[in-house]
This record gives structure tokens, sequence and C-alpha cells, in this order.
């Protein structure tokens, strides 16, 4: 069987999202995983590491760019 483990990348390790992965859909905000059972799950996500071998998934959070403050205001 050709079906993956994917797992989220935290700071304490991995955590496992879903069995079975058969699908792994791109969208405009992260992906859409979808399993032999026909369970989807959307994630904000980037991947991080695919290991075929091992039927094995890492994604990691996309992490927003803090606000920049103090930005150059127009003088007259």
């Amino acid at each position: 069987m050709c079906e993956s483990k994917v797992y989220m990348a935290a700071a304490g390790g991995e955590q496992l999202v879903l069995e079975d992965v058969t699908t792994i859909r791109p969208e405009t905000d992260g992906y859409r995983l979808v399993n032999l059972f026909g369970q989807q799950v959307h994630l904000q996500c980037r991947i991080k590491e695919i290991d075929l071998l091992k039927h094995r998934i890492v994604m990691e959070p996309i992490v927003s760019e803090p606000a920049t403050q103090g930005q150059s205001e127009s003088t007259q």
C-alpha cells in the first residue's frame, strides 16, 4: 500500500495529524489531506519533509510575519 502518515512539526517534536493519507492537494492557504477512508483535513502549513520509504510526511505551520513597527512617515 502507498498510504502515508502526516505529522505536524511542533516545538516538542511531531504530532500525528492523519493516517492512511492517499492525497495531498495544494490550496491557496495550505494543503488538503485526504485519507483512504475519505476523511479530509485542511492545514495551513508548508511541507517540511517527505520520506517515501518510511511513508512519512512532515508539515510545519505557516508563521505569519509580525507587522513592522516604526514605519517611516512622510514629512512635508
